[in-house]
């Protein structure tokens, strides 16, 4: 299951998709075998906002099938034995795919967090996943 949750959701904290994957890593063994979280900076109520929150889920000019950027990609390629560890997601020039790519962030699975190392922000090299606390 790939749960994705927008850090500017203004409806549901993103906190809530935290404690839900918490509870269930309490109470089940090997979590990571069924279940990824991916907190989206920038993303509103699964839509929308000003972080790159749109993944891929077409084919055309501007995108392709690939498990790191389109999500039935990563669920293919979980079942057939790799699990997804980040996932990048698209923000298009006034959110409008016809107009190009504004940035591209990666977006670590939970409990590693989006760690920007400096260059230009908008492109996904210039973030690495780290733990939380690290």
């Amino acid at each position: 299951m790939l749960i994705f949750h927008g850090q500017q959701n203004q409806q549901i904290t993103s906190f809530s998709s935290a404690r839900f994957y918490n509870y269930i890593s309490l109470n089940m063994l090997e979590t990571d075998d069924f279940i990824r979280l991916f907190r989206i900076s920038g993303m509103g109520h699964c839509t929308t906002g000003p972080g790159a929150w749109m993944i891929e889920q077409s084919r055309n000019e501007n995108t392709r099938f690939r498990a790191e950027s389109n999500g039935l990609a990563a669920v293919v390629e979980w079942v057939e034995g790799t699990a997804p560890e980040m996932i990048e997601k698209t923000k298009f020039v006034n959110d409008t795919v016809v107009l190009g790519v504004e940035r591209k962030r990666r977006h670590c699975r939970y409990p590693f967090r989006n760690t920007y190392l400096g260059s230009d922000s908008n492109l996904p090299e210039s973030w690495q996943c780290m733990l939380i606390g690290s």
